[in-house]
């Protein structure tokens, strides 16, 4: 049994090494800031709500289906939405939560 131990031990560590190379690491990579990151957070800062301090979303009505009633809800409940992550690898675009989506056209995908 004593044979067969580093065998196991290196036969682990091929394996380990394997996937880390094929996923790339054990943390998520952070995109570099783009020039649309950068026009993101021009754009988030002219649409700031001074009395919510939030920023504000466009309105449903360019939108029709499901992407409107998507913007009507984060047209109502903003507060909720800048509390939630967003799942959708945005952050490239300078998105920081879910309530981002909305403050472009990005929440019609």
């Amino acid at each position: 049994m004593k044979k067969k131990t580093p065998y196991v031990i290196l036969h682990f560590t091929v394996l380990m090494i394997g996937f880390l190379l094929i996923h790339g690491g054990c943390s998520k990579r952070i995109p570099p800031e783009t020039n649309d990151a950068k026009a993101f957070q021009v754009l988030k800062a002219k649409m700031i709500d001074p009395k919510t301090g939030l920023p504000q979303t466009l309105d449903p009505n360019l939108f029709t289906g499901d992407a409107k009633a998507a913007y009507g809800v984060a047209k109502e409940i903003p507060k909720v939405l800048a509390q939630l992550p967003c799942f959708c690898d945005c952050e490239a675009y300078g998105h920081e939560n879910l309530l981002d989506c909305f403050i472009d056209n990005h929440g019609e995908d």
